[in-house]
């Protein structure tokens, strides 16, 4: 077959998709003649194209050398160039002998620069550019782009402004316009430009998905379904879409969702990272450690590496207790792909293991500052909660319990027992042991209280409600109960929150013959745990994100309770955290006595309890399924030198719960 056969032959498979069939012609092309620059910039187009870089990189350099030297071939060399990773060779392209490149060397140029993380010089590109083309959409774009990387975020609204100008119609404008926002801390007005930006390309995902992600970011995470759902209905082979489905789900703790939307992500994209990454981490939290170790497997069988799978390892190496291991591998983490805070913690919870005390706090600080900076956490007021507290207890007085009218509470169904404490004072323990036990029914962290209390809307006016009022707000209750945990017959239900201990005077208005038990811990102890974990920054764990004010929430909420105990004729049983790590019978048989429940042994095996219970909601869904160790015990004692500062706070309250702080 002649040459110009075999060219022929070579279009002809590449017009149909054949880029194999294409490159083998065109190859067979060059053996007769090696030096046809036509020939070698069309192998140099179909070879990147079909995924060689190496061997297209080859045939568009002698391309160039063979007499086609021109800005197609630049172009397209310097994308394979970059692509390649050899940034210097790929920008040299953009200056041609002449030293006269054309506007499409300039823009290449820019853009290099950009996608190589040079977004200083890429600016001083595209400015030179729209100086020269004052109405080019795209270079205006860019620079915006290229501002915005920089940190020049004024400017980068102004070139995104002039953009729009031009094309005043142009969803991508709009989006970009949404990030800067976003990097002003302006989410609510970033999702008003992301709205424009879908009403404009309506069958476009993009600007859904980020519209999706940023209002789950914000903590509505309904809404970003919602808006993630319209994307998965125009791409519904998207893995990011799915991903963020999955965190909008996590968000909303409901993990079966949340699972299958991660699968589907994987089923998508094998090779999807954060796929992989999301997917672990519910795993982990589950308890579901061999299932984790196979995702990791299967992870590398598909050739997936990088941070999300150091990540997964490093979890699976804290499990199995190797935690300097875990501890190096997590220093190693640095990607964009996972929450600066999730990586803090782990550092932290690994170096604190470890006895690296400073370590250990620092990670924390990290932590707690990258939290700090989240759209949820920069949206809330962190000294409010502290407010609503010293507010309801002014008002909590016996004058004003004495006023309250007298209603006849029904005792069908049975009033629930409700277990509370300050976060971090051993609950989940205690709700794994409750859980054991054949005629309970424990719930975990449903906000049923906190339901009904936005029903009432203002609390003050609690000793108000009617009799009509209460047996609404009761059957609203029972209602949301059935919805979230149906109740078999027979059992007792063990609503635990802890932070319903704020909740009493309703509690009492409802369910007076209620029991209550109160997770007792050193303030000390339950403050630095506190302010160790990553909970998300709503406006009660807002305040964990300084050791400061979390010392003070501490001291609003107990005053708080302690005032409640003296107006209300509660009915309370505490148990102390640090009695039942050293002898859990002894310190839960009269629990279960204050409960009217018959003693069951099983419930001391509470390991197994938890490892049958599945997912669990709360930070302590590791060492739940552990012995019972009294390691935790006394540990701000090892950090004291960074408790000191809130000490005179928690003093008072350690020696009136009688506990030592000296």
């Amino acid at each position: 077959m002649k040459s110009q056969e075999r060219m022929r032959a070579a279009h002809a498979a590449y017009q149909k998709g054949d880029l194999s069939g294409a490159l083998v012609q065109a190859e067979a092309v060059l053996k007769a003649l090696p030096r046809d620059h036509v020939a070698l910039q069309f192998a140099g187009v179909v070879a990147a194209q079909a995924g060689f870089p190496e061997k297209a990189s080859d045939f568009l350099r002698k391309a160039i050398a063979c007499g086609g030297d021109n800005d197609d071939n630049r172009i397209n060399l310097a994308k394979v160039l970059a692509e390649l990773g050899q940034w210097n060779e790929a920008l040299k392209l953009c200056q041609p002998p002449d030293g006269k490149p054309s506007q499409d060397l300039q823009r290449l140029e820019a853009d290099l620069l950009k996608a190589q993380g040079r977004p200083n010089e890429a600016v001083w590109a595209y400015e030179r550019i729209v100086h020269e083309q004052p109405d080019n959409f795209d270079a205006w774009n860019n620079l915006g782009n290229a501002r915005h990387e920089s940190g020049d975020l004024d400017a980068a609204m102004d070139a995104f402004q002039r953009a729009r100008q031009l094309k005043p119609q142009e969803s991508i404008v709009f989006t970009n316009i949404a990030r800067v926002l976003m990097s002003k801390d302006r989410y609510e007005d970033a999702c008003l430009m992301l709205e424009k930006a879908a009403l404009l390309a309506p069958q476009d995902p993009a600007p859904l998905i980020e519209l999706g992600r940023t209002l789950t970011s914000m903590d509505h995470p309904e809404a970003g379904l919602r808006a993630l759902g319209d994307a998965a209905r125009l791409d519904p082979k998207n893995p990011r879409v799915f991903v963020s489905i999955g965190q909008a789900f996590t968000d909303l703790s409901n993990q079966p969702q949340a699972e299958r939307a991660f699968k589907f992500a994987l089923q998508a994209d094998a090779k999807n990272p954060v796929g992989y990454l999301n997917l672990g981490i519910l795993l982990e939290k589950a308890n579901r450690v061999d299932e984790l170790s196979a995702l990791v497997a299967a992870a590398r069988q598909h050739g997936v590496d990088g941070p999300e799978i150091s990540y997964l390892e490093a979890l699976m190496l804290s499990r199995a207790g190797k935690l300097d291991e875990a501890l190096q591998l997590a220093k190693s983490i640095s990607s964009t792909a996972i929450n600066e805070a999730t990586i803090a913690q782990l550092k932290g919870q690994l170096a604190d293991k470890l006895g690296l005390i400073d370590e250990a706090f620092w990670a924390y600080e990290d932590m707690n500052r990258a939290m700090a900076q989240s759209p949820l956490g920069l949206s809330v007021d962190r000294s409010a909660y502290q407010r609503n507290m010293d507010g309801l207890r002014h008002q909590t007085t016996a004058d004003w319990f004495a006023g309250w009218p007298k209603v006849d509470v029904s005792r069908d169904p049975p009033s629930p027992v409700f277990l509370v404490g300050f976060p971090r004072s051993g609950t989940t323990l205690l709700d794994t042991i409750l859980m054991g036990h054949s005629d309970t029914h424990v719930l975990e962290e449903i906000p049923l209280i906190e339901t009904v209390a936005q029903a009432v809307g203002d609390l003050t006016r609690v000793g108000e409600l009617s009799a009509n009022e209460v047996a609404a707000m009761r059957e609203l209750y029972f209602q949301e109960l059935a919805k979230a945990s149906p109740v078999p017959a027979g059992k007792m239900v063990i609503d635990k929150n802890p932070l319903s201990m704020v909740r009493m005077p309703l509690i009492h208005r409802l369910f007076p013959d209620a029991k209550i038990i109160l997770a007792m811990r050193h303030p000390c102890d339950v403050v630095l745990s506190c302010y160790m974990q990553n909970f998300k920054p709503t406006e009660a764990m807002s305040s964990f994100l300084d050791l400061a004010n979390a010392a003070r929430t501490y001291d609003r909420i107990f005053a708080y309770w302690e005032t409640c105990r003296k107006v209300l004729p509660l009915d309370v049983h505490m148990l102390r955290y640090e009695a039942m790590v050293e002898d859990v019978e002894s310190e839960v048989r009269p629990l279960f006595d204050f409960l009217g429940l018959e003693w069951e042994s099983g419930v001391l095996d509470h390991q197994k309890t938890a490892r049958e219970r599945g997912y669990i909601r709360t930070p302590s869904y590791a060492q739940v399924t552990e012995k019972v160790y009294s390691s935790a015990s006394g540990r701000w004692q090892r950090y004291r030198k960074y408790m000191n500062e809130v000490l005179p706070i928690l003093q008072p309250w350690a020696k009136a719960y009688g506990y030592e702080v000296d």
